[in-house]
């Protein structure tokens, strides 16, 4: 991503009685695809997760997971 701007954003959403964090960019036509994602117990633990995560970022090792998962695999 040299270059270029990389705008993310965090959702933050409960499932029953889990939390859901992830954080992705908001132009993304797939968002089961996101760059980072996690599960937590309460609504503060998701959001602070994500806010850390977004703040330790470094655009230049931004990937999406599947993009990892495929790195793994190699």
């Amino acid at each position: 991503m040299n270059g270029t701007d990389l705008h993310l954003h965090a959702r933050i959403f409960r499932t029953g009685t889990t939390w859901y964090a992830d954080i992705d960019d908001p132009e993304d036509p797939q968002p089961e695809d996101p760059f980072w994602y996690g599960q937590y117990e309460s609504q503060k633990a998701a959001i602070d997760a994500a806010c850390a995560r977004i703040a330790a970022l470094r655009l230049a090792q931004c990937s999406r997971i599947s993009h990892e998962s495929m790195f793994e695999s190699a």
